[in-house]
Parts: structure tokens; C-alpha cells; sequence
């Protein structure tokens, strides 16, 4: 087997059909999918057992949580490569075809990502994300960025098993910590295609679970410039303890929503819908200061915003860590 694509849901019938949906138009078939489905109480098995597709698995469990499903379905896999895919989101057609080309001619990459297309909660199109391509300063910016889309990225099946998988402690930022750990062991790369697509969601845990996201990320980096001293890592010495944040309300979830989305307009050069985002944020009760300089910036010329966009992503890739 070629590939797998590994897959964790919890109670995702409302969206999953699109994401099964963009694995059938694949150019490239010789793949598995296999879902862990992690306690869902809302048929959302049913709904993929329902596609009738033979390439299609799932495993139930009871709810446990992204990581442990995620280590789970990893023991499952028959592919050389992986590739992941979150429940919601989408492939485009040529997806798995680029990036199986992209790790066959490139043997020392461990893993590659690619450009993603950012859609909103209805699934019109808002942007196009930044990339970075050369291994250095990929190693370089994770320490300040995540560079990848966790539902965009294809491995080495035998680089995730070589480095233990995702690590238990990290329950939320989990594909951070992965991608430092990985960086480490060998060069990571991007395509410079688009061929994935999120769904900005609020109901996501990228929403609900956003400063256990953030602390989650910041142990993950802290983590990596202790290993590259020399030093032990404070996760696995017991030196850090995990962050338990409260999940965010609807008002603060649908606040971070209308910001996010008027970032992701900005990156089509879509300024009116960023403007009419940005006030939407700034009645859910969004902070004035920054809700003004991402007005300010959506005012500035298309070209002169690419220009300090990319600016920008050279400057957190090049610095030194």
C-alpha cells in the first residue's frame, strides 16, 4: 500500500461527507482511509460506512481525545506514507498524486505540506496561505510559527513511528510538537501548490480551544530549544505541567472567527469583506487595537500588503531560533 490517510472524528456528521466526498475524486487511488471514530454520538461511522467505499475503515473507540486517536489509528496503518485529513476539510482533486511525487523524488523529506485555501463556515473562498519551502528556515520558523496545516501534510509512515508518534502530553498544538520533533531528525518541505483546503470553523477546536492551543504551543517550542542545548526534554523529565484553560463561549469563539476571517480575506485581497469582518469582531467585543491596524492594513494597496505579508513570514523563517 502506497498511502493511508489517517482521519479522527468526534461527532462530525453534519460535515464529513465533503471531506469523504474530496477522497473519491482523487486522481490517485491507491490509497486507505482509515477513521478512528473517537466516541461520536451522532452516526457519524454510519455516515461513512454509508459511502460503501471498500478503501474506507473505521475504528471505534470511546472518547478519548484528538491525540490518542490519532496514536491509535497510526498503529493501523498499511501505507509508506501518511497523509492527514480533519474532519470538515478538504482535498483538491491532485492532492495525493503531487505530494506521493513530491516524497518519491525527494527521499531525504520527511514530510511535505502544500499552499491551503481558506474557505469560510459556508465554503466561499477567502485566501490563500503564505508558504515557506526551503528546510532551514522551516526548522527556523516552527519555533515561531506553524508552518503547516495539520489536515494538509503527508509523512514517512516510518518517520511518525521513528519518533514515537504524537506525544501523550500534548493534547492540544500535538501536530507542532510533531513537526519540531521531526525537523530534528530529518528535512521537512512544502509544495507550492494549493491543494487542500480549510474550513475556518468556529465550532472547531481551533476555536473552542484556542489558549490551550496557544500554552500547548509554546511548551512544544520550549520543549525543542531545550533539546537543541543538549538539555532534557521538560516533557518527558515531568518539568512542565499541562495548561487547562477554560474552552471559549460562543461570543469569544465567534470574535476569534471574525478575525481569522478577515485575515484570510486579506490573503485573496478580498478588503471589503476583511472591513466588514473586522466590524462584525469588533461587536462581538474584539480588542479596538487590533481590529484598527488589520482595518489600517486592509486599506493599504494589494501588492504593498503581499509585499509586507511576505515580509513578514522571512523575517519569523530567517531569524535564528
Amino acid at each position: 500500500m502506497k498511502l493511508s490517510v489517517l482521519m479522527a472524528v468526534f461527532n462530525g456528521a453534519a460535515i464529513i461527507d465533503g471531506s469523504l466526498d474530496s477522497l473519491q475524486q482523487q486522481r490517485f487511488d491507491e490509497f486507505e482511509l482509515l477513521v478512528v471514530d473517537d466516541g461520536s454520538t451522532d452516526g457519524s461511522a454510519e455516515r461513512i460506512e454509508a459511502k460503501g467505499d471498500p478503501r474506507f475503515r473505521v475504528l471505534r473507540q470511546s472518547h478519548s481525545g484528538l491525540t490518542p486517536a490519532l496514536n491509535r489509528g497510526l498503529g493501523g496503518l498499511k501505507g509508506k506514507y501518511v497523509a492527514r485529513l480533519d474532519c470538515g476539510d478538504r482535498c483538491h482533486p491532485e492532492r495525493f498524486l503531487r505530494q506521493v511525487a513530491f516524497l518519491d523524488r525527494h527521499p531525504d523529506r520527511l514530510l511535505t505540506g502544500c499552499r491551503i485555501r481558506r474557505l469560510d463556515r459556508q465554503g466561499v473562498e477567502l485566501g490563500v496561505s503564505e508558504l515557506v519551502t526551503d528546510p532551514r528556515e522551516i526548522r527556523r520558523g516552527l519555533l515561531r510559527i506553524n508552518l503547516f496545516q495539520h489536515s494538509s501534510i503527508m509523512a514517512r509512515c516510518e518517520a511518525l513511528k521513528a519518533v514515537g508518534g504524537y506525544r501523550p502530553f500534548f493534547r492540544y498544538s500535538q501536530d507542532l510538537d510533531l513537526y519540531l520533533r521531526l525537523s530534528e531528525l530529518g528535512p521537512l518541505g512544502n509544495l507550492d501548490e494549493v491543494l487542500s483546503d480549510w474550513v475556518i470553523d468556529p465550532g472547531s477546536i481551533s476555536f473552542r480551544q484556542r489558549k490551550n492551543q496557544a500554552a500547548y504551543a509554546e511548551i512544544a517550542r520550549h520543549c525543542a530549544r531545550r533539546r537543541s542545548l543538549g538539555r532534557p526534554d521538560p516533557v518527558d523529565t515531568g518539568e512542565v505541567e499541562a495548561p487547562s484553560f477554560p474552552e471559549l463561549d460562543q461570543d469569544q469563539r465567534m470574535r476569534c472567527y471574525h478575525f481569522e476571517v478577515a485575515r484570510a480575506a486579506l490573503m485573496g485581497g478580498k478588503g471589503g469583506r476583511a472591513r466588514k469582518e473586522l466590524s462584525s469582531c469588533l461587536r462581538c467585543g474584539g480588542s479596538p487595537l487590533q481590529v484598527a491596524v488589520l482595518y489600517a492594513f486592509s486599506l493599504l494597496p494589494r501588492r504593498m500588503q503581499q509585499g509586507l505579508r511576505s515580509l513578514r513570514v522571512r523575517k519569523l523563517v530567517r531569524e535564528e531560533g
